[in-house]
């Protein structure tokens, strides 16, 4: 966020506008209290292919691993769970880089998994042909039996990892 500051002294007393300055909210952290097994342990895209165990509070964030997705395309995600359980699975991308996932449009992917140990959810979404180029955080979790999971979830068996995706300019014909 950006802001500028100014003092009123009175109706018209007035400084200066001082400024820009900023600051960086973040985006939330899941923080599920438990997870069945290990959870998520493989997020395979473009070319990140990134294995991984249970993380210290159910959520890894690996934002600094980029694959590329161009605009108007069909973008293929393979997820692996080691839970024995079924979990609703979801990928959000935050399009228009607003630190949330919230925005109509911004949750492209949902399935209930299988309850296999380890069942691979084979996931695709389309990405816009109005995409923005450049980066955009995409997050995937899943919670058991999908016990209400959104992207800031804090209940319990549940597991979350965050990615980047850069959405590059659609292929020539």
């Amino acid at each position: 966020y950006d802001f500028y500051v100014r003092a009123i002294c009175g109706s018209n007393d007035t400084s200066s506008w001082a400024g820009p300055n900023s600051f960086f909210t973040g985006y939330c952290t899941p923080a599920p209290t438990s997870v069945d097994g290990s959870g998520i342990t493989n997020v395979t895209f473009d070319t990140v292919n990134n294995t991984t165990g249970t993380e210290a509070g159910n959520y890894g964030n690996y934002s600094a691993m980029i694959g590329s997705v161009p605009q108007g395309t069909v973008a293929s995600v393979d997820i692996t769970l080691s839970t024995a359980y079924s979990y609703g699975t979801k990928i959000w991308v935050d399009w228009n880089n607003n630190l949330g996932f919230l925005d109509a449009g911004e949750e492209v992917f949902f399935v209930l998994s299988s309850n296999s140990n380890p069942t691979t959810v084979n996931a695709s979404f389309s990405v816009p042909a109005t995409a923005t180029l450049g980066q955009h955080r995409m997050r995937i979790g899943g919670a058991d039996n999908n016990s209400g999971v959104d992207p800031c979830y804090t209940g319990s068996y549940a597991s979350f990892e965050d990615y980047t995706i850069n959405v590059t300019a659609p292929p020539a014909c």
